[in-house]
């Protein structure tokens, strides 16, 4: 998660950053593997082996979060530890989605019935996954998951922040709007900021937008 390292010490978390392999040197699911991976790694540490994790990681509070298509996969996480479970009694405690990177053949928004924008949003995605999978693949958009799928979503809650000039706002609205209606028990939250585009604070950290965003994450982590 690209953020300023303010954000963390107002949280006072122990942050691990996953340098996950990129395509399209390694395309998906390379990325995915990576996080669970690192996941994994986390919860096997915090057991003694690293003394960060052991004497100041609270595996009852663990968050998940990141950016665009860290959001994606933070996303695709929470779903598979909801699904296969954590080891060491560790819980998801939430995900935070920051102008995540959902989209598909939804009809969803404008976008979606643009043809050129529907191609270049495909060759995109199968440039990143090698063509592996097609963009209305539930990697890419959640949309097209059942309802019994979304109550593996393994957290008590998820923020879903939207930029309202970003062309994947739709996607991300509806992302929400789907959790929200799926009849899973958590609870979910939507923030959005006028007038900015996709991922817009990490160009404009000392803006007042983005560090209203930024306060809206350390009080989502901070909630008991």
């Amino acid at each position: 998660m690209r953020m300023p390292s303010s954000v963390f010490s107002q949280v006072g978390v122990v942050a691990v950053s996953v340098n996950y392999r990129l395509a399209p040197e390694h395309p998906l699911p390379a990325a995915y593997d990576d996080s669970w991976a690192a996941l994994r790694w986390v919860l096997a540490n915090a057991a003694g082996s690293d003394p960060w994790l052991s004497q100041y990681g609270d595996l009852s509070r663990l968050f998940l979060a990141g950016d665009s298509a860290g959001g994606n996969i933070a996303h695709n996480l929470a779903l598979r530890a909801g699904e296969e479970g954590l080891d060491s009694g560790a819980r998801i405690k939430g995900v935070a989605l920051l102008d995540p990177y959902f989209q598909g053949r939804s009809p969803v928004g404008a976008d979606a019935t643009d043809p050129a924008y529907l191609q270049s949003a495909a060759r995109t995605w199968s440039f990143i996954c090698a063509g592996r999978y097609p963009i209305n693949h539930p990697y890419a958009d959640p949309l097209v998951l059942p309802a019994a799928s979304w109550q593996h979503l393994g957290a008590s809650r998820v923020l879903v922040t939207v930029s309202e000039r970003d062309r994947l706002s739709p996607w991300q609205r509806a992302y929400y709007a789907a959790l929200r209606g799926s009849g899973w028990p958590g609870e979910a939250e939507l923030y959005e900021t006028p007038g900015e585009g996709h991922v817009y604070f990490l160009t404009k950290l000392g803006s007042p937008q983005a560090l209203a965003e930024m306060a809206k994450l350390v009080a989502f982590i901070n909630r008991d």
